[in-house]
């Protein structure tokens, strides 16, 4: 994978130089080192024309020896290969988060959209889109995820796909399967996009990644991570950072054995292991893997979020892709100090009733019994059997007094609320406090507060107070939800795709202030500014304090 300065460069101006367009511009062809690609042009409703190029491999199929390990990079194909469809969704469970999901391991791809095809105009800022779903589920595919409004600004997208659940992310902790080769699948493409992007008129020196929960996550990992050094130049986190508990696996040798228990393998070898599971059907792998739970994941409210990032051995002669547990890299400022934009939905907490209670089908009484155990797994620092046993009563005293746990909708909105911020919200500012101090780049913080008609992630639980987790998208992205232009909902998606690609060309999501937009100043230890994006941008100070102030004082105590 080594590339010289002096290589890489000329590989850059080469693919630029080879961009060209066929007469019939509805289906142009763009030269890279690989080959060529035939993509098409797109003419949506009322918006702009752009071009794609989709179900272009970044990576050997990982099938066979290949499962469990790092990517390779895909070789030069034959001929003209047309990019005129997306290519498969990584290997996951069906109807995860009510979506079919038709899915292949095979399926290490990625898409290219462009307003424009390369020619002697500037080079264009470039937004690379990394997709959540619990590092279990999702991809890189158009479905809910149009770019039409991103490409109307003038942006490069890319989206990927990376291996997910027991496929990118089984860990035997050592040099056998060290792990997080779903998140090297990310690296390599990112490096795909810094070689061939310009090709597609993209800018290789202006890219900013972004994503979502599980993607939020994966872009703050990229910070801390020397693997991906100099693949981006800003990072935009929505819900999800390598703080949460949910971002990181803690005992992913005990989770491989695990599994290969669950399909009849009974011996200690990491070696025998996953040559055993290598032999293990995919389908059979991942519906083993995803009903396998350990015992402290197994009062847990989110359950089905197994395999995950962790902490990868030091190997002698190799550069993994995290070797240290990243509250430490954070606090150590061992970060890359690039301009950082990241917040939190108001109620992300709706998630855990959703696709915990919910889905678990416990009762409230059950959920009250074992609330410890319940609570525990969740708090950022707990990674020892006793961690936590007397930090719990203090959090279930702060959010819900001596109240039961029932189908009161106080004690549920309080419940909530508790969810939200030990799930998420706490987790992301402690983030966005320990970077703004240790960092000469930007942090900008906000709150999505706005309640809408874009999106509805969970319709189950319209009674208490939104938005929730993943809301937000649906004011970037083009669900096919149609609104009138002068709607409330398209003035507040116009002016966050405004402030997102705001902060893409420039590193500030507010470079000029106008009578819609107001200026959002970056957070610092003496300004805590936050951008509250509602019907209205309110710039506010001090982030739910009373309750992010019972936080910092709960883990100063640890």
């Amino acid at each position: 994978m080594a590339t010289t300065p002096l290589a890489f460069a000329l590989l850059i101006l080469t693919a630029h130089q080879l961009g060209e367009v066929l007469c019939d511009d509805e289906y142009p062809t763009i030269t890279l080192p690989q080959g060529t690609l035939k993509g098409k042009k797109v003419t949506p409703e009322n918006l702009s024309p752009y071009y794609s190029f989709l179900g272009i491999p970044y990576a050997k199929p990982p099938l066979g020896n290949l499962r469990f390990k790092a990517p390779v990079p895909a070789g030069p194909w034959n001929g003209t290969l047309e990019a005129l469809q997306e290519g498969n969704m990584c290997k996951q469970p069906p109807n995860v988060f009510g979506r079919a999901s038709q899915s292949e391991e095979d399926c290490l791809f990625l898409n290219v959209y462009t307003p424009e095809l390369p020619g002697s105009g500037p080079l264009r800022p470039v937004m690379v889109w990394i997709h959540g779903g619990g590092f279990l589920a999702g991809s890189g595919n158009r479905e809910k995820q149009g770019p039409q409004y991103l490409l109307d600004k003038g942006i490069v997208y890319v989206s990927l796909n990376y291996r997910l659940g027991v496929f990118g992310f089984l860990s035997t902790e050592d040099e056998v399967v060290p792990g997080n080769a779903g998140m090297k699948d990310q690296v390599l493409a990112l490096r795909w996009i810094q070689q061939n992007i310009a090709a597609f008129g993209g800018d290789p020196d202006q890219v900013t990644i972004f994503g979502q929960s599980a993607g939020g996550d994966s872009v703050h990992y990229h910070m801390l991570s020397p693997m991906s050094k100099g693949l981006f130049h800003g990072v935009i986190a929505q819900s999800g950072g390598s703080s949460r508990a949910l971002a990181i696996a803690r005992k992913p040798r005990e989770n491989a054995f695990l599994v290969g228990k669950a399909l009849g393998y009974t011996g200690e070898s990491s070696q025998e292991l996953i040559d055993f599971l290598r032999n293990v059907s995919s389908d059979e792998l991942l519906s083993t893997a995803v009903t396998t739970v350990n015992v402290e994941d197994e009062f847990r409210l989110l359950q089905i979020f197994h395999e995950l990032p962790c902490v990868e051995p030091v190997i002698e002669g190799e550069t993994g892709f995290i070797t240290e547990d990243p509250l430490t890299l954070l606090e150590e400022g061992k970060f890359h100090k690039v301009p950082f934009l990241t917040g939190v939905t108001l109620t992300e907490g709706l998630l855990l009733l959703s696709m915990g209670v919910f889905k678990t089908h416990r009762t409230w009484e059950e959920i009250d019994k074992d609330f410890v155990k319940t609570i525990k797994p969740e708090l950022r620092i707990c990674g020892d059997e006793s961690c936590g046993d007397a930090m719990v009563p203090k959090i279930r005293s702060f959010y819900l007094g001596d109240q039961p746990l029932s189908n009161n909708p106080d004690t549920l909105q309080s419940f909530i609320d508790m969810c939200t911020d030990l799930s998420f919200a706490d987790g992301v500012l402690h983030e966005v406090k320990t970077m703004s101090s240790l960092s000469s780049a930007p942090v900008y913080f906000y709150q999505f507060s706005y309640d809408g008609g874009l999106v509805d992630s969970i319709p189950a639980l319209a009674n208490f107070t939104r938005p929730t987790h993943s809301d937000d998208l649906g004011y970037i992205f083009d669900f096919g939800i149609q609104v009138a232009d002068d709607s409330l909902d398209a003035k507040v998606r116009s002016r966050m795709v405004t402030m997102w690609t705001n902060f893409v060309k420039a590193g500030n999501p507010t470079p000029e202030v106008t009578e819609d937009i107001p200026a959002w100043l970056p957070y610092t230890n003496n300004a805590t500014n936050y951008m509250d994006i509602g019907s209205q941008l309110v710039l506010k100070k001090d982030y739910h304090k009373e309750r992010m102030d019972f936080w910092d004082d709960l883990y100063s105590l640890k």
